[in-house]
């Protein structure tokens, strides 16, 4: 498998990975991504500013994230919101759920993290997703808190030291197209 930035190519490879998540998440009762106008926008955008990556297998996107700033609705001037990386739009095609895949790329993510100086790796996840809360935090997140902010259903806060490297992982940096 590689992982490398998104480019245009990439959108309707990125939205049905989007299209299916939503599907499973409905499917297990979290209304979770609803909004899908908002969602297919935000994924153009991270594409566009070069945020978002894709992890190929095959020739296939099987899995996408995005790596940006901060979102001002839930981290303040208190989270030192410079000292992290935050990830968003974490999304893994169902053929490769429960392959060690995520955890791969959180520990790739961190990677990119501790490569740009950064302390943290963040998140903010769906309120009511506590299975979702669970992952993370086997995964070596702390709960920092949980928000509500009108209009957002996120807003449960983790982060993740950086720290020193983790050891290699399977997944190829590809070289930007």
């Amino acid at each position: 498998m590689k992982i490398r930035a998104a480019t245009t190519d990439d959108v309707d490879a990125v939205i049905a990975l989007r299209i299916e998540s939503e599907a499973w998440l409905h499917s297990a009762g979290i209304q979770q991504w609803v909004d899908r106008a908002r969602g297919v926008r935000n994924i153009r955008d991270g594409i566009a500013a070069g945020n978002t990556y894709v992890v190929e297998h095959e020739s296939t996107v099987v899995a996408s994230l995005t790596l940006a700033g901060p979102d001002p609705d839930f981290w303040t001037d208190a989270d030192i919101p410079s000292s992290a990386l935050y990830l968003y739009k974490f999304m893994i095609g169902s053929p490769h759920r429960g392959t060690g895949l995520g955890s791969r790329l959180l520990d790739w993510a961190c990677d990119q993290a501790r490569q740009r100086q950064k302390l943290w790796l963040r998140l903010d996840c769906w309120r009511e997703n506590k299975a979702l809360q669970r992952y993370y935090m086997q995964h070596g997140f702390q709960h920092v808190r949980t928000v509500v902010v009108a209009g957002r259903g996120s807003g449960a806060l983790f982060q993740r030291p950086v720290l020193a490297p983790q050891p290699s992982h399977p997944l190829q940096q590809a070289s930007r197209r």
